[in-house]
């Protein structure tokens, strides 16, 4: 796994880069940025500031002073037997003496076997006074981070277990602050990932999300408490104190419970939904930093409806969504209500904890193994956003300044560790790659058409990569499993080596491709390449071939006045290629397995499709439309040597007739591949 640059390495590596210019590019997919801005004359800029806000984020999820003090996960065999279905919590917050005191009511469902104990998450700093089962005192015990409940009764599959829990302490540190801004308390959480059982009894599990959460936050009168769902209530307990009643109804896990507490200043926005249903945004903000929030936040409402018509309606919209001021660099997603850093205002930030709404708070990885499917889609959104809103040109530019081309695997093999689980360049840059790539492999429609799926099958739940494989694999009709495993199981990326040449032919000029795949540091990799080929008067054709031998032939008929040739221009491909030039490679032999061409070509209704074999063999011959969508297959098995020839009368699969336009024939044998382009008109 790769490591995270330090300060001071970071501020060197700055210097070297304004020092040399360009030539310092490459030492910037390693670049971690300072929490000043970089200057806005400098060629970095967009990439730095970029960088910036998601290294803070990483570094503020890490915690990497205190990543020890989560310690293992705890998931025990007792919590598999129950189901959460609310979580109560009332709390007093005394910032005068920083102590916390709590009651949590939890509701749960026996869903296995016979329950006579309980076990919950909780940090041995807090103490515990009583517990009570079923309305009853019972015994417990609380040491190694778990609290066990003596249930009043033995409860069986089906039966809700109701249980109180009184405690209190200073749970100050990684994941609960009583800090102060301006000369005024800021009180804060970030639980992300295991730091909600730091403050509150809880089964701590991404898998088991409580239906209901009722929060009743007590404070002195001058604060404000932010936090989840809807506001239902303000009262006055007593003197000089202010009770808030915050109360999510979706369903949520415990690490997005979350608590901002200062006098903010409020303000807001009205977000109108793809039905016309109205959503409040609500901005909790540090009033010093009032005219950076009012300058910066309102492009929210505009990500709002860019992601609600590619992703599906924003998943919240009866609540409301919005963001609260914390003193953690970068941002953290928590559900409804993004906490940001009082100076981070970038449309990154905002897209990337917007983005979360869908990919990490409604459908949430299943563990912080699969934190790819949290961050990756997160980081992704950032460039989907560029794109609605400047172009797919700003897309790929977001998604060129994400590269990362080192070591380890998307998948956390240790998910007990913080530095594997916020690997910057891992679950963050290579994670973003995924779901680009995916995109091209399976075709536009085919992805969204993914995403809405997942959405559908997972929300409000959890999911593991597997299962986003399956939502994927159910819309495009394609077997994933090794993009998967290659991508998110699998370490590093391809280096391409290409070479070719152009022959005049009769119809007008023949490419000749190879393409070699060299990487020594994993397996062989299986992905459609783009190939544009340019004609001299400046215009070009895309065409797809797929690529997963270590060496690979292909056999293109192109235009009479192509001229040269590019590999993946678009950078589809988390991959590096080298042009090894014009020259050095032949034709393919005239002895080996070749399209001969079609007739008539254009044609109407059917054509006739020549192919020579040099020898007996395994061949595949199938129609694709331009997008690189398979239409139809018209050989797949063993033939004999000799001419032969196939008919395509212009239907696909299922015995639909294809709408007119370019389409291409694809024959694959022994390790060669060849093209060739076919014309049907109406």
């Amino acid at each position: 796994m790769s490591k995270i640059i330090r300060q001071p390495e970071l501020i060197l590596l700055v210097c070297l880069l304004y020092a040399c210019g360009t030539a310092a590019t490459a030492l910037a997919d390693r670049a971690i940025v300072p929490l000043s801005p970089v200057p806005v004359a400098s060629p970095f800029t967009h990439k730095y500031q970029t960088q910036q806000f998601r290294l803070h984020e990483s570094e503020t999820k890490t915690r990497l002073l205190l990543k020890a003090a989560a310690g293992d996960p705890q998931k025990t065999a007792n919590m598999e037997q129950y189901d959460v279905s609310y979580y109560g919590l009332t709390m007093n917050l005394d910032p005068g003496t920083n102590i916390l005191s709590g009651r949590t009511e939890m509701r749960a469902t026996v869903i296995a076997g016979t329950m006579t104990s309980l076990e919950m998450h909780l940090m041995d700093n807090m103490t515990v006074a009583s517990v009570s089962s079923g309305g009853l005192t019972t015994g417990f015990s609380h040491g190694g981070n778990l609290l066990n409940l003596t249930l009043d009764q033995a409860y069986t599959a089906g039966q809700e277990i109701i249980v109180t829990i009184d405690y209190s302490g200073n749970p100050a540190g990684s994941y609960f602050g009583w800090d102060s801004f301006d000369g005024q308390p800021l009180i804060w959480t970030l639980s992300e990932p295991y730091g909600a059982r730091h403050w509150w009894p809880c089964k701590d599990l991404n898998t088991d999300k409580a239906d209901l959460v009722d929060l009743r936050v007590t404070v002195p009168d001058d604060l404000i408490v932010a936090s989840n769902g809807l506001l239902l209530s303000t009262t006055i307990p007593g003197p000089g104190l202010k009770t808030f009643h915050w109360q999510e109804r979706y369903p949520i896990p415990t690490y997005l419970v979350s608590l901002a507490i200062h006098p903010f200043t409020v303000f807001g926005d009205t977000y109108v939904g793809l039905d016309g249903q109205e959503m409040p945004l609500e901005y909790y903000v540090v009033p010093s930093r009032l005219s950076q929030a009012e300058a910066s936040f309102p492009v929210t409402v505009d990500m709002l409806e860019a992601f609600a018509q590619g992703f599906g309606e924003y998943p919240f919209i009866d609540e409301k969504y919005g963001h609260a001021h914390f003193p953690w660099g970068g941002g953290m997603e928590h559900q409804t209500l993004t906490s940001l850093h009082y100076d981070a205002y970038s449309e990154h930030i905002i897209s990337h904890e917007l983005g979360h709404q869908w990919w990490g708070d409604m459908v949430t990885c299943a563990d912080f193994g699969h934190i790819w499917l949290n961050e990756g889609f997160a980081t992704w959104s950032e460039a989907y956003w560029r794109e609605v809103n400047e172009g797919m040109a700003a897309y790929h530019q977001e998604m060129n300044d994400a590269r990362y081309l080192g070591e380890g695997t998307i998948f956390v093999e240790n998910p007990s560790d913080f530095y594997e689980i916020f690997d910057y360049y891992l679950s963050y840059l290579k994670a973003s790659w995924v779901p680009h790539m995916l995109r091209h492999v399976v075709g536009e429609e085919d992805f969204f058409a993914g995403l809405v799926l997942y959405r559908e099958t997972y929300q409000y739940g959890s999911a593991t990569t597997e299962q986003f494989r399956d939502a994927m694999e159910g819309a495009s009709g394609q077997d994933l499993d090794q993009f998967f495993q290659q991508w998110i199981y699998g370490a590093n990326h391809p280096q391409y080596e290409y070479s070719y040449t152009l022959h005049s032919v009769e119809a007008g000029k023949r490419l000749s491709l190879k393409i070699a795949q060299v990487q020594d540091n994993a397996g062989l990799f299986t992905m459609p390449l783009d190939v544009r080929v340019w004609s001299s008067d400046g215009t070009y054709v895309d065409i797809t071939v797929q690529n997963s031998q270590q060496e690979q032939w292909y056999t293109l008929d192109v235009a009479a006045n192509a001229s040269f040739i590019e590999l993946d221009p678009d950078d589809w491909v988390l991959c590096q290629k080298t042009f090894q030039g014009v020259s050095p490679t032949p034709e393919l032999p005239a002895e080996g397995a070749r399209l001969v061409g079609n007739y008539p070509n254009p044609f109407n209704p059917s054509t006739r499709i020549s192919f020579d074999l040099p020898h007996a063999q395994a061949v595949k011959i199938a129609v694709y439309d331009l997008a690189g969508h398979l239409v139809t297959n018209l050989v797949d098995g063993f033939r004999e040597g000799g001419l032969h020839t196939v008919v395509w009368e212009g239907r696909d699969d299922a015995g639909a007739r294809s709408a007119s336009g370019v389409f291409f024939v694809r024959m694959t044998t022994e390790g060669a591949e060849s093209l060739h382009k076919i014309t049907m008109v109406q």
